[in-house]
């Protein structure tokens, strides 16, 4: 593999893009700051207030006019579905997810993504298909992509020479480079009058749209984009924005080229990079010290207001959504949207304030404050800081300790005449006081004695800081916080040091979510209900809801359910559901509500392909953990070459005078269920194991006696047993629990296979499961994940640790077919960590997780 393949390969890409992000970030700054490092930024609050409040007026009103434009890129998407969703939404539905979702995507970075993911979230809880959400998603993209193409091709064709000068480029250069980003705008429209097939870009298909949609898309998008440069345009100084610095046509090409500059660089917000990119097209026009204040209050204005809006708006619905509760009335699908999203723009809130107060204390031009006052407002910021990680965990402590500290926080700067942190501060208890039903979750700092302790002691540590920072002398310092150290009193450095101790302490006791304990299901309802849907529905696996060790989640209608348990924050299924399968995907996306409602993160453990678009439907993403062996019994005979080496396993066993008898559960004795327990416990003790849990059955009497045995004696003495399950859904058969003592002849487990086999055939059994062969058949070619990759590497080079290689090959010998199986989990880190819960699940570890 050559260095450009591995730079290439999805591992080193994951791991270079943030550090390229960082890069360019650094970079950007780097710029920014020897271009604008002579601004006197003590000026910063005067130069704002001269901006004039006409301008300010006119830059809020085209926000206003850009995000209502916005909204029309849902409406045309919509009509582009029209043959997915025939049902038309109303305007002021989308038109509220369109805001929110836009406004949060801005204030992240990577807005276009962002909002995209946004806006699944809500369409999905609204029931739009899947397929239709990701025809409105790229739809977006490309309106939005539209506009800046035909600004920043057609401002350059406009004015080539200043455009030349700006870039430092020959005229011919930057005309041809105008007419490339142009082309494609042309050719789309063309496409969408005279072509006859759908687009295929790297294998997605677009769907050709009406002439009309298409012009449609690139004019709203255009004006859009407008206004959006208009926004920055009215708080330029006066003298710039009259003309005399650039036109509005220049400007706005160099502004969409900026924005996309910023958008293209994942750096969030584009911070950094879309100012370096707009300082230096500007740079022959306007001095990039002038552009300073209007930058900043660009940054407030299309920003930070309308995200302000949006959590107005948000707090509102979720106003509506309580009284509809109390009076008992069904919920709209607008206020849907509340749930996804209310919890995030709130902590971000929350976080910004935060930073806004450790600024206040750490830099001294901001608010005059004394020292020590300063350094309480910045612990209250530390703390906003960490308080906001649980409101978007929508714990419910986390809001009652942000609303008791933002009346602290109140209180104290309108006694230091801090007004606009304090005015701020209001804002977001107001916004806080009617979203109390989204955070539903508990913190268990207060549900466990430890944890209270903790509590307790933390904040004990802020209370002693407090008292010591009040008798502490902080000299002439204005810089708090980050710059103490030795030149300071040792009460100085102890305040602060115990300050941030039990700061950190709190915010980290409250942020541990309340995890149900290990409750197991005895109940003898669940159990008598459940035995009546795997009597009737259920598959040869289904009996591991029997084992006394899961929690059962039933459908409304009890037609189905699903067995699962909680490690660690991880809420595990063992398998697929089980029962009426048209109740399915309501179970399951109760199943997912319950896991978040805790904090938890859904997984669904070794299933099938059969509901795979639905695990995607639900936003989750399939594993591959290895392949099943599985028999066709409907096919298997023990005559011709293919099966000679069964025929050699039999004859052996039975030459020697091994015997196989399988008894019903009514047959099994006390005195042979002693036998067996012998057997079970030299087995154990031969392997130095333990019995394993969830994903196979334990040697429990009571377990062991639901299920028909299978037994191998040999001389009259028991040499191995088997549990055996049946599914009467789909006619399978499996072994359960396997236990063999030594002495006997060879292949004895072969031998008993074998009989079962021909047993189950007999009994008009469709399948016989062999078990899985961990981490086979995993991909290894290009595209293939990290995990694949290192899953296929233990696979070929791991037989030190367990027999991979060996498994497959002995259950190969059966002559089966293979079925993959998965873990189910959300995108992203969950899945190692889901992969950690279930071998702690199982038992054993990660030998545990891959035996069986």
């Amino acid at each position: 593999m050559n260095t450009l393949q591995i730079l290439s390969s999805r591992p080193v890409r994951r791991v270079l893009a943030p550090l390229g992000v960082l890069g360019v970030l650094a970079l950007a700054l780097t710029f920014l700051h020897r271009s604008m490092g002579g601004y006197d930024w003590h000026r910063l609050p005067a130069d704002l207030s001269d901006i004039g409040v006409g301008h300010v007026a006119a830059a809020l009103a085209a926000t206003a006019l850009s995000y209502l434009a916005m909204t029309g890129y849902d409406a045309l998407a919509l009509r582009y579905v029209a043959d997915l969703v025939p049902d038309r939404l109303p305007w002021r539905r989308y038109a509220s997810a369109s805001l929110v979702a836009t406004a949060f995507g801005n204030s992240l970075g990577a807005s276009a993504i962002v909002g995209a993911a946004l806006r699944a979230r809500v369409y999905s809880a609204w029931q739009i298909p899947a397929a239709a959400i990701q025809r409105i998603i790229g739809f977006n993209l490309l309106t939005l992509g539209l506009g800046f193409a035909v600004l920043a091709g057609g401002g350059v064709l406009f004015q080539p020479g200043r455009a030349a000068q700006a870039l430092h480029l020959p005229e011919p250069v930057v005309t041809g480079l105008a007419v490339t980003v142009l082309a494609p705008v042309l050719g789309y429209l063309a496409w969408s009058r005279l072509g006859r097939r759908p687009l295929v870009v790297k294998g997605h298909e677009l769907r050709k749209p009406g002439y009309r949609l298409a012009l449609a898309q690139v004019a709203l998008s255009t004006v859009e984009v407008a206004l959006m440069a208009a926004a920055l345009w009215f708080l330029l100084p006066p003298s710039l924005a009259l003309g005399a610095g650039v036109g509005f046509v220049a400007f706005v090409a160099a502004f969409a080229i900026a924005t996309v500059a910023g958008l293209v660089s994942n750096v969030p917000g584009g911070v950094g990079v879309f100012e370096s990119v707009l300082v230096v097209l500007l740079s022959t026009s306007i001095d990039p010290l002038a552009l300073a204040p209007a930058l900043v209050a660009f940054r407030v204005v299309y920003f930070l207001v309308p995200l302000l809006v949006a959590a107005v708006l948000l707090v509102g619905l979720e106003a509506r959504r309580g009284r509809d509760v109390e009076t008992g009335a069904s919920r709209s699908q607008t206020v849907e949207l509340v749930g996804v999203l209310t919890p995030s723009v709130l902590a971000l809130l929350v976080a910004g304030l935060g930073v806004v107060l450790v600024a206040t204390g750490e830099v001294p031009w901001l608010v005059s404050l004394p020292a020590g006052s300063a350094f309480s407002v910045s612990l209250v910021g530390v703390a906003l800081l960490l308080l906001a990680r649980g409101l978007h965990r929508r714990l419910r402590e986390a809001w009652v300790v942000t609303r008791a500290l933002l009346l602290g926080q109140v209180a104290l700067c309108l006694v230091l005449d801090a007004t606009v942190p304090g005015l701020a501060g209001l804002a977001l208890l107001a916004l806080l006081a009617p979203a109390r039903g989204v955070f539903h979750r508990r913190s268990g700092s207060f549900h466990h004695p430890r944890g209270l302790s903790w509590t307790a002691a933390a904040v004990g540590l802020v209370a002693v800081a407090l008292y010591a920072h009040q008798r502490a002398d902080w000299g002439n310092d204005g810089t708090v916080l980050l710059s103490i150290g030795a030149e300071h009193p040792f009460s100085v450095r102890l305040a602060a040091l115990l300050g941030t101790l039990g700061v950190v302490a709190l915010g980290v006791r409250l942020l541990r979510p309340l995890v149900p304990g290990p409750r197991t299901t005895r109940c003898p309802d669940e159990l008598a209900k459940a035995e009546q849907i795997v009597s009737t529905r259920g598959r040869a696996t289904s009996h591991l809801a029997f084992t006394g060790d899961k929690r059962l989640l039933f459908s409304a209608d009890g037609a189905s359910f699903l067995m699962y348990q909680v490690e660690g924050r991880s809420w595990i299924t063992m398998g697929a559901p089980v029962g009426d399968p048209g109740t399915f995907p309501d179970l399951l996306r109760d199943f997912v509500r319950l896991a978040e409602r805790h904090d938890g993160r859904p997984v669904l453990y070794s299933v099938g392909e059969e509901h795979a678009d639905l695990y995607r439907e639900l936003g989750m993403t399939l594993t591959k953990l290895g392949e099943e062996a599985v028999v066709d019994l409907t096919t298997f005979a023990m005559t011709g070459k293919r099966y000679a080496k069964m025929r050699r396993w039999v004859n052996i066993n039975v030459t020697a005078g091994s015997e196989v008898e399988i008894l019903a559960p009514e047959q099994v004795t006390d005195a042979l269920m002693a036998e067996m327990r012998q057997v079970s416990d030299e087995w154990l003790a031969e392997r130095n194991a333990k019995e394993k849990r969830f994903s196979l059955g334990p040697f429990d009497e009571e377990y062991v006696r639901r299920f028909p045995v299978a037994t191998v004696r040999f001389e009259g003495r028991l040499l191995a047993f088997a549990t055996l399950w049946i599914g009467q859904e789909d006619g399978s058969l499996a072994v359960d629990l396997m236990r063999q003592r030594s002495g006997g002849p060879a292949n004895v487990m072969n031998f008993l296979f074998v009989r079962l086999m021909q047993w189950g055939q007999e009994q008009g059994m469709r399948t016989f499961s062999l078990g899985m062969a961990p981490l086979a058949g995993l991909a290894t070619g290009e595209g293939a994940s990290v995990w694949d990759r290192l899953g296929a590497l233990v696979f070929t080079r791991g037989e030190k640790y367990y027999n991979f290689q060996g498994v497959r090959h002995f259950k190969d010998c059966f002559h089966p077919t293979w079925e993959s199986r998965y873990v189910v989990t959300r995108p992203g880190l969950a899945f190692p960590t889901a992969m950690v819960n279930v071998a702690t699940l199982v038992g054993g570890g990660v030998r545990g997780l891959v035996s069986r």
